[in-house]
């Protein structure tokens, strides 16, 4: 592999991205899929640098560029990550760990250097490093998809955000969005997840109603293709007749999920604190 520095247009200065032959675009795109079993082979510095230079190519809000990416290396940290989410081991165990961070502080820092007072009203300003940190993820598992590299996002950290905002030591003005896990996948092939179909993504001019027979047709193409999926709080709701995709949407948005994450971000500087 050529480590060779070479003017990149990316960074605009000599830059150690390397040059690997990839898939097409659209075919990796709509070949997707989330990997959960990754291979013990490593992911390489060389490899690193081309997943995070794909991933400041994302269009960014202003080119304000608001988000960090922690690459979790560290084994006391992974531990502690273990610790608290034995479940997702297979994910904090994986080859490259990578938390997803809005950024506001550096956006901050950067205006008291330049003897001015930070103005934006807070939950726009949330909004936009949030969607700034997602387009760089897209666009990282994209790469990552292109050149073989399975990945797989997990939000579940956002259950001890406050652990996790302490164990990263993130600074006020960042806030966790999840993390991903990147590797060669163990097995070659996985399933494709369904998704729904177009006529209920795609709106023409105005917002349309719901058909709800096409929501029932997705829960049939779903269980037929991928299986029906595991059942979402049985504990609570019980076991269903039939486990499908909109029960599942139901029953999880029916629970308060991670209801610190606000006082958190309040810690955290992003937005006042409630009365």
């Amino acid at each position: 592999m050529n480590k060779q520095l070479t003017e990149h247009l990316r960074y605009g200065s000599p830059s150690a991205i390397p040059e690997i032959e990839s898939h097409r675009t659209i075919d990796t795109l709509l070949s997707h899929q989330s990997c959960r079993t990754f291979s013990k082979k490593q992911i390489t510095d060389d490899i690193k640098r081309l997943l995070f230079a794909a991933a400041q190519s994302a269009p960014s809000k202003s080119n304000l560029q608001q988000y960090s990416l922690i690459d979790v290396g560290c084994s006391s940290i992974r531990t502690e990550l273990i610790q608290m989410f034995p479940f997702i081991r297979w994910a904090l165990d994986a080859p490259m760990l990578v938390f997803i961070i809005g950024d506001t502080h550096r956006t901050q820092e950067i205006n008291r250097a330049r003897n001015h007072t930070f103005r934006w009203e807070q939950t726009d300003a949330f909004l936009n490093a949030a969607v700034d940190a997602s387009l760089a993820l897209a666009f990282m598992i994209a790469a990552a998809g292109s050149i073989g590299v399975g990945t797989c996002p997990v939000s579940k950290v956002r259950e001890s955000s406050e652990s996790i905002a302490k164990l990263l030591k993130l600074p006020k003005g960042a806030f966790p969005i999840c993390a991903c896990a990147f590797g060669y996948p163990h097995k070659d092939t996985q399933s494709i997840s369904p998704r729904l179909p177009q006529s209920l993504v795609v709106h023409r001019d105005t917002y349309q109603s719901i058909d709800f027979n096409e929501i029932d047709q997705y829960d049939e193409t779903f269980n037929r293709v991928a299986g029906p999926p595991k059942a979402r709080y049985p504990e609570k709701f019980g076991e269903p007749k039939q486990s499908t995709w909109s029960d599942n949407v139901a029953r999880q948005t029916a629970v308060l999920e991670r209801p610190d994450f606000r006082e958190m971000c309040e810690r955290q500087g992003l937005f006042r604190k409630q009365s």
